[in-house]
């Protein structure tokens, strides 16, 4: 794993405290590397997802969900949820072998935290993305270069909407278009 700029520090120094800690996670990282290289855990390019309004959806490998709550810096899914706290880093991933939860990995604490129909084809990630509390208050996401992907809608408090995509898979796209309710009627 590379190290460079401080995010990507901060990953490298908590990848190592949770694979000492967690033998859930040394499985599932040790595992992943193996299948995708060393250099397959990474920082790309954080994403700001405090500031928002609630809640955030985080959509990992197309179909599990995490709801992020700005109001609370709380991180919710069906089983659990776990609160942010500034200065630390949250890895989201799977146990290897897959037994169909979704696991959030910090300093304190291993919490299952979703629950995933492991008869699809695309589960989240053994190692997927991290959460970051930042020193100034802003909380970012990151998906570390998973192989299934995730995708980010939300709108920001000034408000603008987004959709932000993490290398998915290429699929194909299904649009349905709809008639607008408040287009301007027309002369008669």
């Amino acid at each position: 794993m590379q190290s460079g700029n401080p995010f990507q520090e901060k990953l490298v120094e908590a990848v190592s405290y949770f694979r000492k800690k967690y033998s859930d996670f040394e499985d599932a990282y040790s595992s992943y590397v193996g299948q995708y290289g060393e250099g397959a855990v990474r920082m790309h390019e954080p994403f700001k997802i405090s500031g928002t309004i609630d809640p955030v959806v985080i959509v990992l490998g197309r179909t599990t969900p995490l709801f992020y709550r700005d109001s609370q810096r709380t991180l919710i899914g069906s089983l659990s949820s776990t609160r942010i706290e500034s200065g630390s880093i949250y890895i989201i991933g799977r146990r290897e072998p897959l037994d169909s939860k979704l696991i959030i990995w910090s300093k304190s604490s291993e919490t299952e935290v979703e629950q995933f129909d492991s008869r699809i084809r695309i589960v989240p990630s053994r190692i997927h993305a991290a959460i970051m509390g930042a020193e100034n208050g802003d909380v970012l996401f990151d998906d570390l270069g998973s192989s299934s992907g995730s995708i980010l809608a939300g709108e920001t408090d000034k408000p603008e909407p987004f959709i932000t995509l993490y290398a998915t898979p290429r699929v194909g796209v299904h649009r349905v278009e709809l008639k607008s309710k408040y287009s301007p009627s027309r002369a008669k």
